[in-house]
């Protein structure tokens, strides 16, 4: 299996997509409202075909699962699970907080993963027992090894989302702000935890909004693979730059 050679398309791919969300900045037009504020553009789907055309064409046999074309040849053991642009509501918006995001698995593993940012031209990348990287240099997570030094990133909870944990998650973020050193929210989790991979910050945390395969799936990997730890892939979700870290949030969890 040539990883390697599927990472490098696979940034390439990002890339490409990234410069299409970019020329339609100032031209897209709304496609499909799901709700008042869930809504897909022109620039999501012209993203979305040139990534789906481009796979198709390199590797035929291979599944896709998008967010707004669904699945393709959904038998194959390689499996692309793609976000041509994560964070529409922003895009619309005018507020540089957006990425293009990858991942291939291989009978489920994930293998390659790619968070490419436009807007700053950062691209963060990783492969299975290769390390992870931005703009092609190795990253790593921080050596900070306690929480009352820790900087941590944070989904804030929505209560429309999931009221039942709603008033729990607020007490627990309110615990955790006190015991750390700084608690700050993004709700662009690929983009917070290659932040953690490339020791920004030292944990990201999402206690109960619980998030699709393509809004997670990348940035973990890649945090992962850059020496992050986290127990379980579920909600409530916390993923930490080490296992000392982690332990000190799952108690307050607890």
């Amino acid at each position: 299996m040539d990883i390697l050679g599927f990472k490098k398309f696979s940034e390439n791919l990002t890339l490409q997509a990234g410069k299409v969300l970019l020329d339609y900045q100032n031209k897209f037009k709304i496609v499909n409202q799901k709700d008042i504020q869930d809504i897909a553009t022109s620039a999501d789907i012209a993203s979305e075909e040139y990534i789906i055309t481009t796979i198709l064409t390199k590797y035929p046999t291979h599944g896709i699962i998008s967010e707004e074309k669904g699945g393709i040849n959904t038998e194959s053991e390689y499996k692309w699970i793609i976000d041509p642009l994560d964070g529409t509501k922003e895009y619309v918006r005018g507020i540089p907080q957006w990425n293009c995001s990858i991942v291939l698995q291989f009978k489920n593993e994930t293998i390659v993963a790619c968070v490419y940012r436009p807007y700053e031209n950062v691209m963060y990348s990783a492969g299975k027992s290769l390390g992870s990287f931005k703009n092609g240099e190795n990253i790593y997570v921080s050596d900070i090894n306690n929480l009352e030094n820790s900087f941590i990133y944070c989904y804030i909870p929505s209560f429309k989302r999931n009221q039942d944990k709603y008033d729990w998650a607020f007490g627990k973020l309110k615990e955790i702000g006190k015991k750390s050193y700084r608690l700050r929210a993004l709700a662009d989790e690929n983009t917070a935890l290659c932040w953690l991979a490339s020791g920004g910050c030292e944990a990201y945390l999402n206690l109960s909004n619980p998030p699709k395969d393509h809004d997670i799936l990348p940035g973990l990997f890649i945090a992962k693979e850059a020496g992050a730890f986290n127990s379980v892939n579920e909600i409530p979700l916390v993923v930490a730059n080490s296992e000392d870290v982690y332990n000190e949030i799952y108690k307050i969890l607890k």
